[in-house]
């Protein structure tokens, strides 16, 4: 009777092991931050920004006929992403419009405020970008913009 219960217990133990290794996240599905080298650098680190495409882009339109095309830029040769907002007239107001790249593995995003960035849209200006996450495979990213009353998100890529 005390083998069949030591048997028992280790094959109990034993399937709660594989369980847990093999669900995504264990028993809970928190994501794990991830830390890259790029990560959080300028788009200019490493002169990434030289073989940057543009992957996606989304016309704004604001409520007075002025508009922003939000882009995901990604980098062929860095394999990293990093959102830029270019409003279609200089901003009015400091804080204007601002953009923010998110990656999808552990929902790290940056804004044009942060380090690497070159600031939010401020009165006279018409342009920010954000620093860059790293996206390559399994990796997505993608571009958020605002804009005074209106918002916008590109697809991921």
């Amino acid at each position: 009777m005390k083998l069949i219960k030591k048997v028992t217990s280790c094959i109990f133990v034993a399937f709660l092991s594989i369980t847990f290794l093999v669900a995504p996240g264990g028993f809970t599905s928190k994501a794990i931050a991830e830390t890259h080298t790029y990560d959080g650098k300028a788009p200019s680190y490493n002169n990434c920004d030289d073989s940057g495409v543009t992957k996606k882009s989304l016309k704004i339109t604001n409520p007075d006929g002025s508009y922003a095309t939000l882009q995901l830029r990604f980098s062929t040769t860095c394999k990293t992403a990093w959102a830029k907002i270019t409003l279609s007239r200089p901003a009015k107001t400091d804080g204007e419009a601002t953009a923010l790249v998110v990656r999808n593995t552990d929902n790290k995003q940056y804004g044009c405020h942060n380090a690497g960035g070159n600031g939010e849209i401020n009165k006279g200006q018409t342009s920010c970008y954000t620093p860059m996450v790293y996206d390559l495979e399994p990796r997505k990213a993608k571009a958020v913009g605002f804009w005074p009353y209106t918002r916008g998100e590109t697809d991921w890529y």
